[in-house]
């Protein structure tokens, strides 16, 4: 969700310069929801790693020419579909062996780590569109803002009159453990007027039950029931918004929402995260401080005995984010 996020500003500073020009946007399609209402946008084109889906879907792909395609961010299954692609100017940021149909000239090499943001503003550098900023976008229709709205009312809460957990987390290691979630909430209900509002993916459910169950009480709710775009309007309407490094964070980015960014440092085996995968290049570009808090360490118990010094990061306590709460407020 992050990596589809990140091409927003690039869209943009492309249909500002040239607003007569149609841009279409190969994206999975769980990701959709994030790009209706877009008028950058022309059209959405679903993609599936699965080469039988990918099959279903080329017509649509073979059926225009394209000035310039700009791969923003891509797996090797995109390998089959890069041929089928009819552009003379192809450009990506990555560089994968197995892609045909990329010359190497056409792919844009850093010579230090860059954003993620900025990788793919340097693309558009080289088909001469100037930055309309780094900010990323993402777009509410009114039926998702009303559905927002009447969740709360039925929920027994008021627009900014709670906070927004979100739970979810792509891998185990990302997820910030389930106590740690249950000791903040019942801080933040003990020690505030504010609701609780507990969010996470279909995968992360049985999560954010186990923290709803364990906490008891009329001032807290699920959405793990949710669409997508639902829960973008709901992040919206939060007072602050506490997350590890996953999709809702770059939606609390998005949406100009008070973020708390729970970073991870080491995963269960203990090996650190890659230095691009961090807060510097994965995380907050150019948001204000009063919108963006970043905590990094550890989300597990690690015995720094059997870690090299310096390699081993305390782990993130709930009075950590507590803190950071109490500054937004």
């Amino acid at each position: 969700m992050g990596d589809t996020l990140w091409g927003t500003p690039a869209i943009r500073a492309i249909k500002k310069e040239l607003p007569h020009i149609a841009v279409d946007l190969l994206l999975q399609p769980q990701w959709k929801p994030l790009f209706y209402g877009n008028k950058n946008i022309r059209r959405l084109i679903s993609y599936y790693p699965q080469w039988y889906r990918q099959l279903i879907e080329l017509p649509k792909i073979l059926k225009s020419h394209y000035d310039h395609v700009l791969i923003f961010h891509a797996n090797t299954d995109m390998a089959r579909i890069i041929p089928c692609l009819r552009s003379p100017s192809i450009w990506s940021n990555q560089y994968f062996d197995k892609f045909f149909g990329i010359s190497k000239n056409k792919i844009v090499q850093f010579d230090k780590p860059v954003h993620g943001i900025l990788r793919r503003m340097a693309m558009l550098e080289k088909i001469r569109i100037p930055s309309n900023g780094t900010h990323m976008d993402v777009f509410l229709n009114d039926d998702e803002q009303k559905d927002a709205l009447l969740f709360l009312k039925q929920n027994g809460m008021v627009p900014k009159g709670f906070v927004y957990l979100n739970a979810g987390g792509s891998k185990p290691y990302k997820r910030w453990p389930v106590n740690k979630f249950i000791s903040l909430a019942k801080t933040i209900l003990q020690n505030t007027p504010l609701n609780i509002v507990l969010g996470g993916g279909p995968m992360e459910t049985t999560r954010v039950i186990s923290i709803y169950n364990h906490l008891d009480s009329e001032r807290v709710t699920c959405t793990t029931h949710c669409s997508l775009g639902l829960s973008c309007a709901l992040i919206a309407q939060a007072r602050i918004l506490v997350t590890p490094d996953s999709g809702p964070m770059h939606i609390g980015y998005a949406l100009k929402v008070p973020t708390i960014g729970l970073f991870w440092s080491m995963d269960s085996q203990g090996r650190e995260r890659n230095i691009l995968n961090g807060p510097e290049y994965c995380g907050s570009l150019e948001i204000k401080n009063d919108l963006n808090a970043v905590l990094f360490g550890s989300f597990i118990e690690i015995n720094k005995k059997n870690y090299p010094r310096g390699s081993y990061q305390r782990l993130i306590s709930v009075n950590d984010v507590w803190e950071k709460i109490l500054g937004f407020l």
